[in-house]
């Protein structure tokens, strides 16, 4: 499958919070300022990271595009992107590259809704309308991460469901979860509370895939996604 590359390379550093302080990261030996990924405020050790710089109005210094659980000296380190814009983007580019017909149908390119806000959707098919979600991934104390929110995510889907938006649309209603390779899958987080709410977004008539992705410097790659929907009753 063709990867979505990123308009320029990222480039590797180490994130480290000192005791007090805002956060830095290491580039080529400097340090240097950084925007701070929320999950990582309670770090206790330095974090490989990837990195971009920041060239935006008012800002200075990098953002933090990725990060690894891998020690920072280790070889072909697996990154978890942080950016929901760019897995966002990155799954648009596959949908309309013709990699996901299976859940998008046959339809050239996926709109993205001018009216999301409302609707709820992030984007519209010729047959469906998707929401993308990407939960939020956390250090687990240990070597990996672990989601949080997905339950929320499921509430808040089915309410969109029942609208009377979708249902003068009178497509199906997809969520889209994205699942980090390199992290723990979805199903051995899902707790019995969010399995039940996943009961009743799928009788809602909500169907659920996922899509799993891997974050490199140059881009991001979709390394396969599948119909779960059948899976959860």
């Amino acid at each position: 499958m063709e990867k979505y590359r990123f308009d320029r390379k990222l480039q590797e550093a180490v994130l480290r919070r000192k005791e007090g302080q805002q956060p830095e990261i290491i580039i080529d030996g400097k340090e240097m300022k950084v925007r701070n990924p929320v999950f990582v405020v309670n770090m206790t050790r330095d974090v490989p990271c990837l990195v971009e710089r920041d060239n935006k109005t008012g800002n200075t210094g990098y953002t933090v595009v990725a990060v690894s659980s891998s020690n920072v000296d280790k070889k072909d380190k697996e990154w978890i992107c942080t950016s929901p814009v760019l897995l966002e983007q990155a799954i648009c580019f596959f949908m309309e590259n013709h990699q996901m017909e299976s859940m998008s149908g046959t339809c050239r390119c996926a709109s993205r809704l001018a009216d999301a806000r409302d609707s709820g959707f992030d984007l519209e098919t010729g047959n469906a309308m998707i929401e993308i979600k990407i939960p939020l991934l956390v250090p687990d104390g240990t070597d990996s991460f672990i989601w949080k929110g997905f339950y929320h995510i499921v509430r808040q889907m089915a309410g969109y469901c029942s609208s009377s938006y979708c249902g003068d649309k009178g497509k199906r209603n997809i969520l889209l979860t994205i699942y980090q390779h390199g992290t723990k899958h979805i199903f051995a987080m899902v707790d019995e509370n969010t399995k039940k709410e996943l009961e009743k977004a799928v009788r809602m008539g909500i169907e659920f895939w996922i899509a799993e992705t891997k974050t490199e410097e140059d881009g991001i790659s979709l390394l396969g996604y599948w119909d779960y929907t059948d899976k959860i009753l």
